[in-house]
């Protein structure tokens, strides 16, 4: 069982499901059981991820005094994820999606993160040496994190999503610290082996892996110059894709961890993400590496 340092985004999430994109335009619907509400967010995700896996985790983030805070620290308490490093905050109001799925799976997220931005905060008293990987979240005030995590000299690993530039201003300080690199295709479809080696050229990461939604993920080993693929898969069938990309990236850095295999890691974290999408809510439908591993094994 692994330690792991985790620093991003709770948030609270509404799902809406609709029929298909573009939505028309109409004065009221009733989507009886369409609406749901969950904690969520980049941070939450994937601690509760590596927890179901077995991984003991801190998780850092930022915390108002709001409603919905309660109903985060309920959750946390709950799915036993330590959150005592984290930072409260009088002034900051707990961060909310609003994603809309239609009948495909196919979403549309709207992300309000409310003056989170423009927090610059770190605890201090953490001591990052005491763990054996680093999630570091794409969140803003976590460029105050990154100096002190790359001089611990512990493995970091970053998600930068949907990317388009290898210039790119705001990743590029997660992009030029993480020696575990992940982002969707979503913005290089049809030219992901290219971009992927291009990234390793300008960034020198230690692996880089690419998820590319239905069609499975696509890791690079730069120092080694191979490729490793894994095409997609869905088990229980497809509900709400939201969080699969986290999904990915958790199970990923837990077996990575665990048994320092790339395509062991990739090959579990494919599977771990097909499972998860079929429930709705980016933090729910998560197995346990015992579940994971008898389902490798058919």
């Amino acid at each position: 069982m692994g330690k792991i340092f985790v620093s991003g985004l709770v948030n609270i999430e509404t799902s809406l499901k609709v029929n298909e994109f573009p939505i028309e335009y109409s004065p009221i619907e009733y989507p009886f059981f369409g609406v749901s509400h969950s904690v969520s967010g980049v941070g939450y995700n994937v601690a509760k991820a590596l927890t179901a896996l077995g991984d003991k985790v801190d998780l850092f983030s930022i915390f108002g005094n709001d409603d919905y805070s309660s109903v985060i620290y309920s959750e946390l308490k709950r799915d036993k994820i330590n959150y005592k490093s984290a930072m409260k905050d009088e002034s900051f109001k707990t961060p909310e999606s609003i994603v809309l799925i239609d009948k495909s799976g196919n979403r549309k997220i709207y992300c309000d993160l409310k003056n989170l931005q423009d927090r610059a905060v770190f605890n201090e008293s953490v001591n990052l040496l005491n763990y054996s990987v680093l999630v570091i979240t794409n969140i803003n005030y976590n460029r105050n994190i990154l100096k002190t995590a790359k001089e611990s000299g512990v493995l970091i690993a970053s998600d930068v999503h949907v990317l388009t530039d290898l210039d790119d201003n705001y990743n590029h300080d997660f992009m030029a610290n993480s020696d575990i690199l992940f982002l969707s295709n979503e913005g290089v479809i049809g030219y992901e082996g290219e971009f992927i080696k291009s990234l390793y050229n300008k960034y020198h990461n230690k692996i880089i892996v690419i998820g590319c939604g239905d069609e499975g993920a696509l890791a690079y080993v730069g120092d080694d110059d191979k490729y490793y693929y894994e095409p997609a898969i869905a088990p229980y069938g497809v509900v709400n894709t939201v969080g699969a990309g986290d999904a990915l990236f958790s199970c990923f850095i837990h077996f990575y961890d665990k048994f320092k295999d790339v395509q062991l890691s990739l090959k579990a974290a494919v599977l771990f993400a097909g499972i998860k999408i079929s429930v709705s809510g980016g933090g729910n439908g998560f197995v346990s590496e015992t579940e994971l591993l008898n389902l490798l094994e058919k």
